[in-house]
């Protein structure tokens, strides 16, 4: 290696070690522009920040501690911490000046202070011991921020929410007798009616067999009437009693198959009570259900007769049954092509003795919307509807979910 070279690689390490220590100054230079930083921070920071010695002495006092407490840092000077602090909390001063001499290097807890016009306040209180370079304890930093509107807050809501428990527990408690009343008032009124509806029944059949020739035609038309008005209160008196029922079954949840739930109600109807329609059914494939087995039979039930009921006058009875999944809640609906209804009455569908058609255009008693909606309800679930007049309607019910 030539003296050339030599020179040339002392030169490049003398560059290196004074970039190193140009990096190093500028770290210092970095250095302490952060600690002034952060002592600006300090001085105008909205929370009291102070120093005091284990004295108690006030050494150290910020623009958040004069706004807090109402004391200059002149003022502040002259004080002790014990000026700060209510009677009945001097012995936690001490205690976690203690704690802190002990070892410990932070204590957080909610407390009271003192300001200068004589206000309690709520404050968080964040303690930590001060050390010398020699790392022994000299005194106290504290940082405190004013907690008392928000410990105000709070205890309105606090208030506020046992109120309204209060309230909802009443409420709730004067619904459940109410229900209890009226479930047993239908009860007993669906059972008493019973007994002087067969009579009116039995009656009306006599007159109608034996009496049919002392009869004009206007006699046995109004016989005719009296007996279809027994049939009808029968029904109704049924219905009642189903809706009273349903309310107070006991619920037995299972898995439930939704296909094949659907098409046995299809097929049941179908055979039954409209064995004389030419319906045509269309049942999608449906989430399984997690629910009570009869409940959601009679859900059901209610909704497809329904649907084949307010399809009596199309020419082509169309229905389907279809559900999806929607978050944890699974839907279902059935759909037809039928009557419908206008959007402006859909509150009334689901209440008891709610028509929006007349008896003699489409027999029912108006409860098979409101029995739907109390199974459901009893599952936790929501009903609802769609429609539009002559264009058919859809109603949705929801269910958990099935495993």
């Amino acid at each position: 290696m030539t003296q050339k070279d030599k020179t040339k690689e002392e030169l490049i390490e003398e560059i290196k070690l004074l970039q190193k220590r140009i990096a190093q100054l500028g770290t210092e230079d970095t250095e302490q522009q952060r600690m002034r930083r952060l002592a600006t921070v300090v001085r105008d920071s909205n929370d009291a920040i102070t120093l005091q010695d284990f004295e108690g002495r006030i050494t150290a006092w910020n623009r958040g501690a004069e706004l807090m407490y109402g004391y200059s840092a002149k003022e502040a000077f002259q004080m002790s911490i014990r000026h700060l602090t209510p009677p009945d909390k001097e012995a936690e001063q001490k205690e976690f000046i203690r704690r802190l001499m002990t070892g410990e290097t932070v204590h957080s807890f909610e407390t009271q202070r003192v300001a200068k016009d004589g206000r309690i306040l709520d404050v968080w209180l964040t303690v930590t011991k001060v050390l010398d370079d020699m790392g022994k304890p000299i005194g106290i930093a504290t940082t405190e921020r004013d907690i008392t509107e928000r410990k105000k807050a709070e205890g309105e809501i606090r208030k506020l929410n046992k109120e309204l428990e209060y309230k909802v527990t009443q409420r709730t408690a004067e619904l459940t007798v109410a229900n209890k009343i009226l479930e047993a008032f239908s009860y007993s009124v669906a059972h008493d009616l019973r007994s002087p509806l067969r009579a009116i029944g039995g009656f009306a059949t006599i007159l109608s067999e034996d009496y049919r020739a002392k009869l004009d035609d206007e006699g046995r038309r109004l016989i005719g009437v009296i007996s279809d008005n027994v049939i009808r209160m029968g029904q109704l008196i049924n219905d009642l009693l189903a809706l009273s029922h349903l309310s107070m079954q006991e619920m037995e949840t299972t898995d439930i198959n939704m296909m094949e739930l659907a098409r046995s109600v299809c097929n049941e109807l179908k055979d039954g009570s409209f064995r004389d329609r030419a319906i045509e059914v269309s049942v999608k494939p449906l989430p399984a259900a997690h629910a009570d087995y009869t409940l959601t039979k009679q859900i059901f039930t209610n909704l497809i007769s329904n649907a084949m009921k307010f399809t009596s006058h199309k020419d082509k009875a169309l229905i389907e049954i279809g559900g999806y999944d929607k978050g944890q809640e699974r839907v279902y609906y059935v759909k037809d092509n039928g009557a419908g209804f206008d959007m402006k009455y859909v509150d009334k569908l689901f209440g008891v003795f709610q028509r929006l058609h007349a008896y003699d255009e489409f027999k029912g008693t108006g409860i098979g919307l409101a029995i739907v909606s109390s199974a459901v309800r009893r599952h936790g679930g929501t009903v609802w509807a769609e429609g539009e007049v002559d264009k058919g309607a859809t109603f949705y019910f929801t269910l958990p979910r099935g495993g």
